[in-house]
Order: structure tokens, then sequence, then C-alpha cells
């Protein structure tokens, strides 16, 4: 297990749940995210939670170890 990826995950979801918060609570001209010309607030909680799913994903899948270690 990687904890750097773990901690990260988990960062990165904690924050994409508090910006959905927001989004649901607060008026959409008090939280802007503009992507061209239109204001899209709810695109970064998504792109933070995808981050944080796989981050977390591939903390806890194994990789290929080194030569080294047995």
């Amino acid at each position: 297990m990687n904890k750097g990826k773990l901690i990260g995950g988990g960062i990165c979801l904690g924050i994409a749940v508090q910006m959905a918060i927001l989004n649901f609570t607060l008026p959409p001209e008090k939280l802007m995210f503009m992507v061209g010309d239109q204001n899209m607030p709810i695109v970064s909680p998504i792109i933070l939670g995808i981050a944080g799913g796989v981050l977390l994903f591939s903390a806890f899948t194994k990789g290929k170890e080194p030569e080294g270690k047995q």
C-alpha cells in the first residue's frame, strides 16, 4: 500500500465532497468555475472525485516490485 497515494486520494475526495456541498448550498454567482464563457461549478468536484478515486485505487493495487525486494 502506498501511503502517499492513500493520503492524496483522501484529500482529493474530501475537497470534492466539500465543493459539491457548496455547489448545492451557494447561489451560482458565489462559486465560479468558468469553462469557456459558461459557469460550470460542478466540473471541478467531478474532476477531483475522479482523481481521488484513481489515487485510492492505485494505492491498494499491487504494482510490480523492484528486482532486489523479495
